[in-house]
């Protein structure tokens, strides 16, 4: 799904991912900013202009599934 989907998804709580990632972005929902949880269990953030160009032109988002998260 391309990002603007994507990202209304996680605005929603969920958290979302492209097939390549092993870890996914979701919004932090205290501090309201989006947030990447890495593979190695780590999160880090940018603060809201985090997302690059890349990703976000992408069209191959998708849900991570309950279990995963």
């Amino acid at each position: 799904m391309p990002f603007a989907e994507a990202y209304k998804l996680m605005l929603q709580g969920r958290k979302i991912r492209r097939p390549c990632f092993k870890g996914y972005w979701y919004i932090d929902p205290e501090q309201g900013i989006c947030k990447i949880h890495l593979a190695n269990g780590h999160d880090i953030y940018y603060g809201k202009l985090d997302l690059t160009i890349r990703n976000c032109a992408a069209n191959d988002w998708e849900v991570v599934p309950e279990d995963e998260a």
